[in-house]
């Protein structure tokens, strides 16, 4: 209806203002980030921008959203006072603004964890108004840094989303050559490789699982050695945590503790034979024991492992030192309805090993997930906690992000339940446009005869 629309009009201009007054009070004092009101509207803005990112995804049938939300809306459980739709029809998709609407209030039940965030945007304007930022490409490279699990620079991780990013946004992505089961510091050199070689733009890190930790240890070395390394630095922006495992999990603390005890156990097993056995034969089974530990696949599965406990967190985050710039992140937690098959039992697992939490993403814990330290207290924890911008935990899990390089896990149930084709871009849109609306990330204008390409790697 035409008053409906002016309303409408008259809301979202309002919150242009908004942002524009925002963006002038960070040019003018950037400590802004860590003032309560500031940081609260910030995190009202990236959800709602998340909430944007699933609701065109679905509206221009991107990917598989669709039938993720058909799913979802099927299986999931629902707060008290929901009072949308429980299966999808083709008029959803419409763009027409009722359509739009009750796909928005869909949207939020399936998304957000905790009743009281959806209560939340249930009644807030900036969510149904569903602001998006305007087109056009932005000034900023992306370097990304995977899990503890990847193929570096030849990976394909969120591949469709990042040719997306380039088209919509003009930004390219480089991917660090980081390596499966390696140390932080081998890792966190191969990011700052990237930086020196690919990157000539204002950019940000965006961190999946165990890279969270990796593209942190990078920044610490890059701001605390060479002049050169802290140049690096002058055009840093703005951190993405996905699922981020830099204050360790349980799974390696206590994977940590059991590999102790195999090898205590392992040693007081073959004292036995020391009776029966040659001295040569020991001697031949302790070198190729002690081969195997001093290897260098065997050195760095040993380091990987003890970087991800949360001792070896607490050691990492201790003496460094980070910059003063905002970290958004995606902290997820599973339900039976986003539970892969394949992870089942860590999830189990996990949980019972942890004392100090309910719920988990089957790899961390939400207490775990967050972007600032949690073992040590000192200037660089206070920093980071002030820039965290925590938005509201996802109804999700840890592999969200993966599609392809799953795929051959993927079980009957989980194509029913479309756990694995949770829209990709919303982990990375966001991110990068709520930076752009606090002007953080600048916008460029891009003459026709320009090309963009993605740099290498």
């Amino acid at each position: 209806p035409p008053g409906e629309n002016s309303s409408r009009k008259g809301a979202t201009a309002l919150y242009e203002i908004a942002f524009a007054r925002c963006r002038a009070a960070l040019k003018a004092h950037g400590d802004c980030f860590g003032i309560p009101w500031f940081k609260a509207f910030w995190v009202r803005n990236y959800d709602s921008l998340t909430v944007v990112s699933v609701l065109r995804n679905a509206q221009q049938n991107v990917d598989r959203t669709r039938c993720w939300i058909d799913a979802q809306v099927r299986y999931a459980t629902k707060c008290e006072s929901y009072g949308g739709v429980s299966e999808t029809y083709d008029k959803l998709w419409s763009t027409d603004s009722r359509c739009e609407a009750c796909l928005v209030d869909c949207l939020i039940e399936i998304l957000f964890f905790e009743n009281s965030d959806r209560e939340r945007y249930r009644n807030d304007s900036l969510m149904h108004l569903a602001i998006e930022e305007p087109p056009g490409h932005y000034n900023f490279t992306v370097v990304s840094a995977m899990g503890v699990i990847t193929e570096g620079a030849a990976g394909t991780e969120m591949s469709d989303t990042y040719t997306r990013l380039l088209e919509l946004r003009g930004v390219p992505v480089v991917r660090a050559n980081t390596r499966t089961l390696h140390s932080v510091d081998y890792n966190a050199e191969e990011i700052q490789r990237a930086v020196q070689e690919h990157v000539r733009t204002p950019w940000g890190w965006v961190g999946y699982s165990q890279g969270c930790a990796n593209a942190f240890r990078a920044e610490a070395l890059m701001l605390q050695g060479t002049p050169e390394q802290q140049q690096l630095l002058n055009s840093f922006r703005c951190r993405q945590l996905l699922f981020s495992a830099a204050n360790g999990s349980a799974h390696a603390t206590c994977g940590a503790w059991k590999l102790l005890r195999a090898l205590i156990d392992g040693e007081r097993f073959f004292k036995r034979f020391q009776a029966t056995m040659t001295a040569s034969t020991q001697l031949l089974g302790l070198n190729l024991l002690q081969n195997v530990l001093c290897s260098r696949v065997g050195s760095a599965f040993f380091g990987s492992v003890q970087s991800m406990t949360h001792e070896g967190a607490r050691r990492m985050w201790r003496d460094s030192q980070h910059c003063r710039v905002p970290s958004t992140s995606i902290i997820g937690v599973i339900e039976e309805h986003t539970l892969p098959e394949c992870l089942q039992m860590l999830s189990r697992v996990l949980t019972e090993q942890m004392e100090y939490s309910k719920h988990q993403d089957t790899q961390v814990a939400p207490e775990d997930a967050v972007a600032h330290p949690i073992g040590v207290l000192n200037a660089n924890q206070e920093l980071l906690k002030r820039l965290d911008m925590k938005s509201a935990i996802q109804r999700t899990h840890h592999w969200s992000p993966l599609k392809e390089e799953v795929s051959s896990v993927q079980t009957q149930k989980d194509m029913e339940l479309a756990v694995f084709d949770a829209p990709k871009d919303r982990h990375i849109f966001p991110w990068l446009e709520v930076n752009a609306r606090f002007g953080v990330i600048e916008h460029v204008t891009i003459s026709s005869s320009t090309t963009l390409r993605a740099p290498r790697g």
